[in-house]
């Protein structure tokens, strides 16, 4: 005898497994992970690295990240950022990082012609004067 519930149980197995594999915590996580090893100059031995919330929109995911010194998980110690990362022939690509607070950053947001935030002092090697002139 065929009951509903295990129909209802093997149907839910099946549609798991034909999901996109690609939109996983893990897998942005892994993307994220390898950019900054690849491109920030951070140790990354010295830090606990948590992916703590990930949102998926088609072929875009947007990655809310922690970041602690290794043994150390106090909000004090630590750094929130968020990541948009982009589906590229199978895998994630970092195509934007911000602050906890969406600023986006000089070589990132910057680049692409995104103003900085008003007040940010200039990004071009030089220092502000008092006037807010770069010297």
């Amino acid at each position: 005898m065929f009951r509903p519930s295990a129909a209802l149980l093997l149907a839910t197995v099946v549609l798991a497994g034909c999901g996109n594999k690609l939109q996983t915590r893990d897998k942005v996580q892994e993307a994220i992970v390898h950019r900054l090893e690849t491109s920030s100059g951070l140790d990354m031995k010295s830090l606990d690295v948590n992916t703590t919330s990930v949102r998926f929109d088609k072929n875009m995911a947007y990655a809310t990240v922690a970041f602690h010194p290794k043994g150390d998980a106090s909000v004090e110690s630590g750094m929130v950022m968020k990541y948009t990362l982009e589906d590229r022939d199978g895998k994630w690509v970092v195509v934007n990082v911000a602050d906890s607070q969406g600023h986006g950053f000089a070589g990132h947001g910057a680049a692409s012609g995104t103003p900085l935030p008003p007040g940010h002092p200039p990004v071009t090697g030089g220092s502000p004067s008092p006037s807010g002139q770069t010297q």
